[in-house]
């Protein structure tokens, strides 16, 4: 049925007039590109996840694909990863020369398993590109021991883990020597700044390479040059990347960081309110969310569910959410069914996962009646394509 009723869309970012009055500054200031702010920025974001090295960039993507040229992965390596993930996680491997080495996801956590990567290490192999999914944290430290027998680096993909908790600390904040994480402050995720990424390591000589990669190889950056009252010669030691990050954006993400752990804290509630409109409704659960507590936290950059039934049956019952105003969505289809990186290689639970899921509306602006309208329409959906 159609409906008058405003659409509820799957993520908002939340700004307010913190966020306005520092673009407004930034823009007076006259210095919009990568300065004071981005260092600032990444200082902070350091100290929140415990971090030793932060390094900004323009994007989630940018940053996957700056760790592994840093390391020094390209052709004829290997990057054992997941194909229940945004193609955007392969893409980067690809940019990077290397292959990647699939291992089909964990039913319950929809992470892939310490166990199941290391089965896949061969020779060739070079580095594990793990996914948080959904912001559902990984076992860190088993896959600390699968790189360490191994002699690889890991590269997280920590997209949608910002404000996860992972054996008691942030994701993000390891000082395992050969880790790196790299997050994303798209539009919405929980912290949003436009466009943006970061990377984390313990590695500060890596991190100064990353940071001269981000800006084509140039030992000397404008902010640089700006800052200091005498000429300094810029000069380019290797060929890098348009990769950088700029105040502007900064300007966004500074208040967002502050207000963060109140974005999350509203997201759990939210999630426990979905978690009580579901009970009874036949043929859908919620994704398991896993432990909690001190010890573990899931970032709930996602709210997903599970519908029983056919694979067409998922997709009819989104065409009716969507039809109802519903901003409902599908986190993902499996990389190796697209066809830029499609392979005949079945992988069961992801290719299960990619007709099965729906992502659920959930950001700090919903209220409960969002949640009720939202949890109806589901319903109405799943009514109406059940089969007899």
């Amino acid at each position: 049925m159609s409906t008058d009723q405003p659409r509820i869309v799957f993520g908002r970012p939340s700004f307010d007039e913190s966020e306005e009055e520092l673009v407004l500054q930034t823009i007076r200031s006259g210095w919009i590109g990568q300065g004071p702010l981005v260092e600032r920025f990444e200082q902070l974001l350091g100290d929140y996840l415990g971090a030793e090295e932060v390094v900004a960039a323009s994007s989630c993507t940018a940053g996957l694909h700056l760790a592994l040229k840093a390391l020094g992965i390209g052709t004829g390596d290997e990057v054992v990863t997941t194909p229940f993930t945004f193609v955007a996680t392969i893409g980067a491997i690809v940019h990077a020369g290397a292959t990647p080495v699939f291992v089909d996801v964990d039913r319950e956590s929809l992470n892939v398993v310490p166990e199941a990567v290391a089965a896949a290490v061969t020779p060739r192999t070079k580095a594990i590109v793990p996914v948080h999914f959904g912001g559902r944290p990984l076992d860190s430290a088993a896959f600390h021991d699968v790189a360490e027998t191994n002699d690889l680096w890991i590269v997280e993909d920590a997209a949608h883990a910002i404000g996860a908790v992972a054996n008691g600390r942030r994701v993000g904040g390891s000082r395992q020597p050969r880790t790196l994480s790299v997050f994303s402050f798209y539009p919405n995720k929980n912290l949003s700044s436009a466009e943006g990424g970061a990377i984390t390591t313990s590695d500060a000589r890596l991190a100064r390479r990353l940071r001269s990669l981000r800006l084509h190889g140039l030992d000397v950056d404008a902010w640089d040059r700006y800052r200091v009252a005498e000429y300094r010669p810029s000069l380019a030691h290797e060929v890098g990347f348009k990769y950088n990050w700029t105040d502007l954006q900064a300007a966004l993400a500074l208040p967002q960081l502050e207000k963060l752990e109140g974005f999350l804290a509203i997201r759990e509630y939210l999630a426990e309110q979905y978690d009580e409109l579901l009970r009874g409704v036949e043929d859908v659960r919620p994704v398991d969310r896993g432990p909690s507590g001190l010890l573990w936290r899931h970032a709930l950059h996602l709210y997903q569910v599970v519908v029983e039934g056919s694979p067409p049956r998922r997709d009819k019952v989104v065409s009716r959410l969507q039809h109802e105003g519903i901003g409902a969505a599908v986190h993902y289809i499996g990389v190796n069914h697209h066809p830029a990186y499609r392979t005949s290689t079945p992988y069961p639970v992801s290719d299960w996962a990619s007709g099965a899921l729906i992502t659920l509306p959930l950001h700090p602006h919903l209220g409960g009646a969002d949640l009720e309208r939202v949890i109806s329409a589901l319903t109405r959906g799943l009514d109406a394509t059940r089969e007899p």
